[in-house]
């Protein structure tokens, strides 16, 4: 039996361990949670790593909403001891967002100063890379930026938007100037040497393979969703080069299937070589199995030799439709476009269902849904995501594979979506292009004349849609600002004269019995108090006129037996001086002018055949997507 002196020397220390570590497991992360290492509802922080620190934007935006919680509120318990900065830094990088730049932005117009903060990657523990679930590198962004500074409207770099503020500057670049970036090879100025900028591309790549080398052999398999943004000039001659350079890193250091997730942008415009090396590598990394390029054999059933009413069946599964079966055309835009609004949770579910087509890059983590990793929308860059399903017009590839399924595309196309042309522009649909201004009592007064030689209807029907598929038109709306009474065209002017000849071409091209007409006028009221002016009578005669005139020819389509015909027209006289009185005593008097002067104007139209376009219940299609954002 040992002695008590013994027996004292023997006997375990008191614990050294610190208070905290003395807590249950489920009670520590508790409190990791409240001191903001994590969400409680799961939804992940976004951080910013700098310099071996994480840092907090301030002014992050609109679509950065969410509290964020300073990392000065943990920084200390990370430094405690190893014990807890190891189960503190697993649940920190493990639930939350992580992005580092190449270049610190700043807050001043002007290029970002490049401070080479990618050597953060190299301390980082091990235990840190494996808890590590999503990480954003950012080597070089030219527009879309999630990192904001101060006040700014990320829609503006989305759409390359040039709005000018009262100083007359560019609202983006005005707001947030530093934090754009020119692509990599692409010239600050005309004299800049081709080397140089070589040389910038290559250290700045060389930078990213030593990082890499430390991040992705150590990350968990299955764990991480790694956001890859390196925005190259796809015009230079060895744009593929560099790009290759960028994502070299990914295909050979990974296995297949290794990444949770895998979002790589390689330029900020659309370029086909320097997509699909983004999904390419995308595929790689997270396993997503690509088409081979094996020819089919002889014995092989193909999509050409399938019964047409699968094919159509098949290419009717395809971006040929529309998520909200809608395409517009505008005189200002000149392409195909799809209007998008946000849904909200109380939307009717179909509206839901095809929001999800549209705007990949929102961040909608504070109204409950997914967190964004930035912008890599197929549609806007050379990049590929396989969370974006954003709808972008079918590229040529489809129409040219054969003769065959061209025609079977162009049919699926034109006779599954409503086509809507607006005379002048989208939004606002109240404007009006401002041509002169002349004098009246002293003071400048915009004038509004029609400017063009033919309506935008025209010159859609003739040179956009194929002759040849006019007659899979099933839908086909025409909008037209609320032009002034000078502005509209006379009876003599060349845009009316053209479009009476367009009609008349068209009687024989078209499907008539399949084919639905609207015509809108857009609605006065629509447009900011200053385009209100008294009229007289005789200028109301005059848009009356106008709209007979657009109506006359349409009599010629329906004698051909056009299925439907609907119209909406403003009331020509509701701006007189008798109208504004009257409107004191009877607001709803213009209401029921309006529907009397709709249903005149199908009647003209349709003729005896008016009574059967409502019968048996039938009402007319709801309002177009740019109509019901109107409201």
């Amino acid at each position: 039996m040992a002695r008590p002196r013994d027996a004292a020397r023997t006997s375990p220390l008191p614990s050294l361990s610190p208070p905290l570590l003395r807590l249950t497991p489920h009670i520590r992360q508790r409190i990791y949670r409240y001191l903001g290492l994590a969400s409680w509802d799961s939804t992940p922080h976004r951080y910013y790593l700098h310099a071996g620190q994480l840092k907090l934007r301030h002014g992050r935006g609109f679509y950065e909403m969410r509290f964020v919680p300073d990392p000065s509120c943990f920084h200390g318990l990370l430094l405690s001891c190893r014990a807890i900065y190891t189960e503190a830094a697993a649940l920190l990088y493990s639930a939350n967002q992580f992005i580092l730049y190449y270049s610190e932005p700043r807050e001043d117009p002007g290029h970002p100063t490049s401070l080479r903060p990618l050597h953060t990657l190299h301390a980082l523990t091990a235990s840190s890379l494996l808890s590590l679930s999503n990480l954003k590198i950012v080597l070089n962004e030219a527009a879309c930026h999630q990192l904001i500074l101060g006040d700014c409207a990320l829609i503006c770099c989305l759409h390359g938007r040039k709005n000018s503020n009262a100083s007359g500057l560019p609202w983006c670049k005005k707001k947030h100037g530093g934090v754009h970036q020119l692509p990599l090879l692409s010239p600050a100025s005309a004299g800049d040497d081709d080397d140089d900028k070589l040389a910038a591309a290559h250290a700045v790549l060389r930078e990213w393979h030593s990082a890499a080398a430390r991040l992705l052999p150590h990350v968990t398999p299955g764990r991480l969703v790694l956001s890859l943004v390196c925005d190259i000039d796809p015009e230079h001659p060895r744009a593929i080069d560099i790009a290759n350079s960028a994502v070299a890193p990914i295909r050979r250091l990974l296995p297949p299937s290794y990444l949770r997730e895998c979002h790589i942008r390689l330029a900020k415009t659309t370029d086909s070589q320097l997509q699909q090396l983004a999904q390419d590598t995308v595929s790689h990394a997270c396993g997503i199995p690509t088409p081979t390029s094996k020819p089919p054999s002889s014995t092989t059933t193909t999509l050409t030799t399938l019964p047409r009413e699968l094919r159509i069946r098949i290419l009717e599964y395809t971006d040929l439709i529309t998520p909200r079966r809608q395409v517009i055309w505008t005189r200002q835009d000149r392409a195909y476009i799809v209007y998008h609004f946000q849904c909200e949770p109380h939307d009717p579910p179909d509206e839901r269902h095809s929001n999800q087509f549209s705007d990949c890059w929102r961040d909608r983590s504070f109204d409950g849904g997914p967190p964004s990793n930035g912008c890599f929308c197929r549609r806007r860059h050379a990049a590929f995501s396989p969370t974006c399903k954003c709808w972008a017009p079918p590229g040529p590839a489809l129409f040219l594979v054969c003769r065959t399924l061209y025609e079977d595309a162009q049919l699926v196309f034109f006779s599954s979506n409503r086509f809507i042309v607006h005379d002048y522009k989208l939004r606002p649909s109240w404007a009006l292009p401002l041509l002169e201004q002349r004098e009246e009592d002293g003071r400048p007064v915009p004038t509004y004349p029609y400017p063009n030689e033919r309506f935008t209807v025209s010159e859609f029907l003739r040179h956009v849609v194929p002759t040849r598929s006019l007659a899979y038109l099933r839908f086909l709306e025409i909008v037209f600002p609320p032009y002034r009474p000078p502005s509209w065209p006379e009876t003599q002017h060349p845009a009316m004269q053209d479009w009476w000849s367009t009609v008349d071409w068209l009687r024989d091209k078209i499907n008539p019995p399949g084919l639905s007409i609207r015509l809108i006028v857009v609605d006065v009221d629509s447009a900011p108090r200053s385009y209100y002016r008294t009229i007289t009578v005789e200028e109301g005669k005059t848009v009356m006129t106008a709209y007979m005139n657009l109506l006359r020819p349409l009599t010629r389509l329906a004698e051909g037996g056009l299925a439907r015909f609907y119209a909406h027209f403003p009331y020509p006289w509701e701006w007189t001086e008798e109208s504004r009185t009257r409107r004191l005593n009877d607001p709803y008097w213009v209401l029921r002018e309006e529907e009397a002067l709709k249903e005149r104007a199908e009647r003209y139209v349709m003729g005896h055949r008016y009574e059967s376009l409502y019968a048996n219940g039938r009402e007319e299609p709801g309002r177009s997507d740019w109509g019901v954002a109107d409201c």
